[in-house]
């Protein structure tokens, strides 16, 4: 085991980037009580947090309840309590609405996270926000969504991240994973630093789809908004697009008030010069009019896509 380091000042509240150095314990502690306090917030009032532990030996896991009306002082009374050299840390990523954690009881979450195990972290699409090599070789990963999703949705995108490109089946609401800064005692290992690889605290805009969307995909029954580039299906259509459609098609923020004749637009005029449905859904699917009517939603983006396509083609 390695020496540990005295640190006799309190360790404070610390911010979320730091990991500056695994060997000390009280820049590390910050770190873990800064990244979790990063992750906790916003959540509904009265919201619980749980983090666990095990002895070194992997043996009597041991939940523990942090309150969301007073985050700091609970991870600063756990982790003085439960010193990393002694035990195996965990946290579960997402708040309850009662101290069992149960899915019963699970509140909206803004995250997504998935086992990626010896998956290539860096294929992931979207790419995950915070990635954690938890033992040699293997990770787990977050994804900060830039929205509230309730606890079905929220497992089914962090499901579709794990069948889509190799991870594991960690995609409950309930699941619990290694805390930054730890040590993993398991002993085929030689007590390897639990460490953050990656990190980007931007919020995601993209979503995967879920996994029946995903499925209906594969068999080309739903549009595929994945299937195509949208700046290279733009610049292939550009000069022949009407010039509204071009402008709302650029544009990054909604500037229009009448969001349904925007989207029927750019299908419509998509559709006049030839675009595919694929093609047609690629650019809508990231259309912030169509974003902010629907969400990541891709039946809605097949139905809307399927509904103007019709009618135009009815017209003719």
């Amino acid at each position: 085991m390695r020496n540990r380091v005295n640190h006799t000042a309190r360790p404070r509240k610390g911010h979320p980037y730091a990991f500056k150095d695994y060997d000390d314990d009280g820049n590390i502690h910050q770190s873990m009580v800064g990244f979790l306090e990063s992750l906790w917030k916003g959540a509904p009032c009265g919201s619980c947090f749980f983090l666990a532990t095990t002895d070194a030996d992997g043996k009597k896991w041991r939940e523990h309840v942090v309150h969301g009306d007073n985050i700091t002082v609970g991870l600063n009374k756990f982790f003085h309590q439960h010193s990393r050299w002694d035990f195996n840390l965990y946290f579960c990523p997402n708040p309850f609405s009662k101290d069992r954690r149960k899915k019963d009881f699970a509140r909206p979450t803004r995250l997504g996270w998935c086992d990626i195990d010896e998956a290539e972290p860096y294929a992931f699409r979207p790419e995950a926000s915070l990635i954690t090599e938890t033992s040699p070789g293997r990770f787990q990963g977050l994804w900060l969504w830039d929205g509230w999703h309730g606890p079905e949705e929220a497992e089914g995108y962090s499901r579709s991240l794990a069948d889509r490109h190799g991870g594991d089946s960690g995609w409950t609401i309930t699941k619990m994973l290694r805390v930054p800064g730890s040590v993993n005692h398991k002993p085929q290992y030689d007590e390897p630093f639990v460490q953050l690889v990656h990190r980007n605290w931007n919020r995601i805009s993209d979503r995967p789809p879920l996994p029946d969307i995903a499925r209906a995909m594969e068999a080309g029954d739903v549009v595929n908004p994945d299937a195509h580039d949208p700046k290279e299906v733009f610049e292939k259509y550009r000069k022949q697009l009407h010039a509204k459609a071009r402008t709302l098609i650029r544009h990054t923020r909604v500037k229009e008030k009448d969001r349904s004749s925007c989207i029927h637009l750019i299908i419509a005029c998509l559709h006049e010069v030839g675009a595919s449905p694929d093609e047609i859904g690629c650019i809508l699917w990231h259309s912030p009019y169509f974003i902010e009517k629907h969400g990541y939603h891709l039946d809605r983006l097949d139905a809307e896509v399927a509904r103007v396509v019709s009618k135009l083609e009815a017209a003719k």
